[in-house]
């Protein structure tokens, strides 16, 4: 036994579930077969009532209230979540839990139907690959406790995405929408179950002209989604029964995106410019999903297991910088008045033409990434002296890889803007490659007695992660590095109802994100102990929630990406410690549902407070944390960290018609880590965001909506990283069209 390695053990241990469910079978008489609804994670809004830690599930009603494409819009009605909008969109979404750093969700568990999305969480865990939210069903967010069972990163909470379902009876729908910016989303599904067979096959494509308006060109600079997915079920029932699931997914996204911004002074005068240099960026990517799944379910004891793999490639073409090492786009873009950089500036907006030293360096940021992995979770239940007992075990082996190839060129810019390649000035900037493998087991008890219940459990992580550096010249290896870290996190939580209105809760755990190999000095994983308290209510005022939360960082990280702007190629991936930290708020939510005559009237609010500070003095050494070579002292705040977000909605249906309305205010936040008051190059202003939405059911089948995306045409600050300033989306009015079939 002792020869065997974990990932022939758990596949093992697979193969021997599904072959013991065909043995099963053969015994079994079928009966009636069964509904499959969206399987949520969080066992549905009736249990998260009675957990201890925070849980919001937004399920298939609410997400289609507005019709949202942007994951950011959805997310906002959920109190603990910080954003960073990127490009109006959501093709690239920036989500932190609890304070963590949102950019690319990188801090948080992301997952689909419950198994990890990224392109690679252990070796990369910077989500360049995002689901698309137009076709799932729900969206589930943990914090607190809980989150032990959805690691990698449990520190600030998990994120679950839940595809579509596929219906009993023969369904489908078609959607079609249009609107500003050549806005155009073109959804369409279609199932059903035959007898104990069932599938669902569903095409996506979302497309738009963008938003922004290149110097002196006519081309678009928005993108082209396509997203085609196919599950397919087979159910076997009897004394026991059994589901076998497959999902086969395939999507691609052709984007001029780009990462340069704006200089402080041209934001104010049009903040929907964007500069001629910039008019080459563009980012393609494909990404393939296979996951097979089986379901075992008796009296007692229910036993899930998957087997999953995810591929991705991309290649993102964009300006990196000048060719003169001592000029960066951040100098001119923070300075552009300084007489240094005036040329520069010119060179940026196509009004002069480059001379040696100012030739733009474009290059292209090409990675594959391969995420796959078998995991199981066993679920049983038993009642012992005057306890209930809800047993979950949890075994996970997974692996993933990431290859970086990232190659530039010279290119000069001609008058009138236009850009021209420098022949003979390709080369390689980094060469590179991570490889992970981490078995993951938890256990979980939750138990139950009079009004009480308390969940005690813990998840060991054991990974061996590695790094492969090659010469950029030679494509020889140059150096490995190898890191190993096993780690036991606990965590307990209580919830108990004090009366028919009122309920309490605390919890504390452990919190860890993983260390990436290849940083400088010793490395060590992030590291924090996280506690919570709160109270519930429930009456005729509807039901509110509010808690207290502390994360206190032993170990604070950061990883530094070209996202940040200030990292170098061959810092890509690199992790620095920055040793203790605080992150503290308070997370209230409120609902209720008043009827007035023939009008239903739903409303909710969603608050957030956050603070954090770093406990040390230290020198961000590549820009992980928000500047290269800044001097970060003890005290100093988090960048990107609002002190208050506040989501308001309210909505009013009247027989076919219905309304609603979400109001989201964000106080200031600072660019960069920082005490005092915020200089204006690095402020990221107040704003607040109205959006509305319409629907009205012509038919039974037929129903006619339209939104209206900020209302006030808002001009703000979605972020300044990495290089200049960048918009939020403009007033945006889509009307669509769904036919039911």
């Amino acid at each position: 036994m002792s020869n065997i390695g974990p990932a022939a053990y758990t596949l093992s241990l697979f193969t021997c579930l599904i072959t013991s469910s065909f043995f099963l079978m053969a015994e079994e008489p079928p009966k009636e077969g069964v509904t499959l609804d969206n399987v949520y994670i969080t066992g549905g809004k009736d249990s998260i009532s009675r957990k201890p830690g925070s849980a919001t599930l937004i399920d298939d009603i609410a997400l289609e209230s507005f019709e949202y494409t942007d994951i950011h819009r959805v997310l906002n009605a959920v109190p603990g979540v910080n954003l960073q909008e990127e490009d109006g969109y959501g093709l690239r979404p920036n989500i932190g839990l609890r304070g963590t750093s949102p950019e690319r969700s990188k801090k948080i568990t992301v997952m689909e139907d419950g198994i990890l999305s990224g392109p690679a969480p252990y070796s990369a865990p910077a989500a360049y690959y995002f689901p698309n939210i137009s076709r799932m069903g729900g969206v589930e967010v943990f914090k607190g406790p809980s989150t032990i069972q959805y690691g990698p990163a449990t520190v600030g909470g998990a994120i679950n995405l839940v595809s579509r379902a596929i219906p009993y009876s023969a369904t489908g729908e078609l959607d079609v929408q249009y609107g500003s910016h050549d806005f155009q989303r073109y959804n369409a599904y279609y199932g059903e179950q035959i007898d104990n067979v069932g599938y669902l096959i569903e095409g996506l494509r979302v497309s738009a002209g963008g938003f922004k308006e290149l110097d002196g060109k006519s081309k678009q600079t928005g993108f082209v989604r396509n997203d085609i997915n196919l599950k397919s079920s087979w159910q076997v029932l009897g004394a026991s029964s059994h589901l076998f699931q497959m999902k086969l997914g395939y999507a691609d996204e052709d984007s001029n995106e780009t990462y340069l911004g704006l200089t402080r002074d041209d934001f104010d005068n049009n903040p929907y410019r964007r500069y001629s240099a910039s008019q080459l960026d563009n980012t393609e990517w494909q990404h393939q999903q296979i996951q097979l799944s089986h379901q075992f379910e008796n009296d007692n004891i229910v036993i899930s297991s998957d087997v999953y793999r995810n591929n991705f490639t991309r290649d993102w073409f964009k300006v990196n910088n000048f060719k003169n090492s001592s000029v960066s786009l951040q100098n001119v873009l923070e300075d552009p008045d300084n007489t240094i950089y005036d040329d520069y500036y010119n060179v940026l907006t196509g009004d002069a033409a480059s001379t040696p030293g100012q030739e733009l360096l474009i290059g292209n940021n090409g990675r594959t990434y391969i995420s796959q992995g078998v995991q199981t979770r066993i679920n049983s239940s038993f009642d012992w002296v005057s306890t209930k007992h809800e047993i979950e075990v949890g075994l996970r082996y997974h692996q993933d890889e990431v290859k970086r190839l990232h190659t530039e060129q010279d290119y000069n810019t001609l008058v009138g803007g236009a850009l021209q390649a420098v022949d003979g000035t390709f080369k390689t900037t980094t060469d590179n490659e991570a490889d992970s493998r981490a078995l993951a087991i938890y256990i979980q008890d939750e138990i139950s007695f009079s009004d009480t219940t308390v969940t005690m459990g813990a998840r060991h992580e054991n990974i061996v992660s590695t790094k492969t550096t090659y010469g950029n010249t030679t494509g020889i290896k140059e150096q490995k590095d190898t890191i190993e870290q096993s780690i036991l996190l606990p965590g307990i939580g209580v919830y108990s109802q004090l009366s028919q209105d009122v309920g309490v809760l605390a919890g504390i755990y452990k919190g860890f994100t993983a260390a990436t190999a290849g940083g400088s000095g010793n490395i060590e994983p992030e590291l924090s102990t996280n506690y919570e308290l709160g109270t519930r209510f429930s009456g005729n005022f509807g039901k509110s929630e509010v808690i207290a939360f502390l994360n206190d960082y032993s170990q604070f990280s950061g990883t530094c990406s070209f996202a940040q702007g200030s990292c170098d190629s061959s810092a890509t991936g690199v992790q620095q410690n920055a040793g203790s930290a605080i992150v503290a708020g308070v997370e209230a939510s409120w609902n209720n549902e008043i009827i007035m005559s023939a009008y239903l009237i739903p409303m909710s609010l969603s608050y957030t407070y956050s603070y954090g500070e770093f406990g040390e003095d230290f020198v961000d050494s590549t820009g992980a944390f928000g500047k290269k070579g800044q001097k970060i002292e003890k005290g100093y705040r988090i960048g990107y960290l609002p002190e208050h977000r506040l989501n308001a909605q309210v909505g009013i249906t009247e027989g076919d018609w219905k309304v609603n309305t979400s109001l989201l205010y964000q106080s200031e936040t600072r660019n960069i880590p920082g005490i005092g008051s915020i200089a204006k190059a690095d402020l990221v202003e107040a704003h607040m965001i109205v959006d509305i939405s319409a629907s009205y059911q012509y038919m039974t089948d037929l129903q006619f909506y339209s939104t209206l995306d900020n209302l006030l045409d808002e001009q703000y600050i979605a972020g300044v990283k990495p290089y200049g300033f960048r918009p939020g989306k403009p007033r945006s009015i889509n009307v669509g069209a769904k036919y039911s079939f």
